[in-house]
């Protein structure tokens, strides 16, 4: 409806500023507006498509004349068709087509919160599908989005998201689990902010995985660190004593971690489950050197407030 109205407002005004002159090579503001009005009202995609590509000519021609009805008018209807595009191409999940048409918007409309949050979403599910090639606009977008919404820039729809709390909890999701191989610390952080939010994100085995996968990564780093330094004898009993104790805090936090995975995967009945529980259930035994009290231990870890990984010292 919007687009028509805007339709029989433009057809008036060519009627009143129509240029007579006819068979021009170049077409002139009057042509634009007479084809333009003339394709979009057939409601045809294609026609549509054609519509919209003589708009950008057009405001490419004569954009610059910001007084000009005609031009607004243009300029609107080329914005809501451009966008409408780009949420059809994220439904459809047509990466490339989103990610094309999201950049051209961001970059006329760079507070566009509403792109950004699609765009870092659309990231992300392209990255399951097995194309990757995306993940570093996603990671951008994401953390701009947060940029946007921490000032107080909201988007008109938090689509697909709820509301801020949920879009503000997968925005944290998706940058950390996006930046894992690169900044591994960094993103098991913004994993753990994105749990500190209501959204179905808490009752997910996967942020929690990631977590432990992180701890995982810096028990084995920190274990192989230690035992170089041990074999060289340079250090002393208390220099020895307190790296241990670091080794031994990443493994209790990498158990903390999985206890929580394996609840939530119970629930889930997540194909993984099996192979994550043998995983706690090796890490628990060479620790305590006994499986005794494991059930116990997982009970207890998850009544507990996780543990932020920026803390780790």
């Amino acid at each position: 409806m919007k687009h028509t109205l805007f339709i029989l407002a433009l057809a008036l005004a060519i009627g009143i500023s129509a240029d007579p002159a006819i068979g021009q090579t170049q077409k002139s503001k009057a042509d634009y507006l007479k084809e333009i009005a003339a394709l979009s009202n057939t409601k045809q995609p294609e026609d549509s498509q054609k519509a919209y590509d003589l708009a950008k000519e057009f405001l490419t021609r004569f954009g610059n004349d910001a007084k000009d009805e005609n031009v607004k008018k243009v300029r609107a209807w080329k914005d809501a068709y451009r966008m409408d595009r780009f949420f059809d191409a994220t439904d459809a999940r047509d990466y490339d087509k989103a990610f094309a048409l999201g950049g051209e918007i961001l970059a006329e409309k760079p507070e566009s919160v509403d792109v950004m949050l699609n765009l870092a979403y659309s990231g992300y599910m392209s990255t399951g599908s097995g194309t990757p090639k995306h993940r570093d606009d996603a990671v951008k977008n994401a953390r701009n989005a947060l940029s946007m919404m921490g000032a107080g820039k909201l988007p008109g729809s938090f689509a697909p998201f709820s509301n801020q709390a949920e879009a503000s909890a997968y925005m944290y999701f998706i940058d950390g689990s996006l930046s894992m191989e690169k900044e591994p610390k960094q993103a098991a952080e913004n994993i753990f902010r994105s749990l500190q939010y209501e959204s179905q994100l808490k009752n997910d085995p996967l942020p929690y995985y990631l977590i432990a996968s992180y701890y995982e990564d810096l028990q084995a780093s920190l274990s192989s660190a230690l035992k170089a330094k041990a074999e060289k004898n340079t250090m002393s009993d208390a220099e020895f004593k307190a790296e241990n104790d670091r080794v031994a805090k990443a493994i209790d936090l990498l158990m903390d971690s999985y206890a929580r995975v394996i609840r939530r995967a119970e629930d889930q009945k997540h194909p993984n489950l099996a192979e994550w529980k043998a995983r706690l259930e090796q890490i628990y035994e060479f620790k305590n050197k006994t499986k005794e009290g494991l059930p116990e231990f997982m009970r207890f870890a998850n009544t507990r407030p996780l543990a932020d990984p920026s803390k780790f010292q």
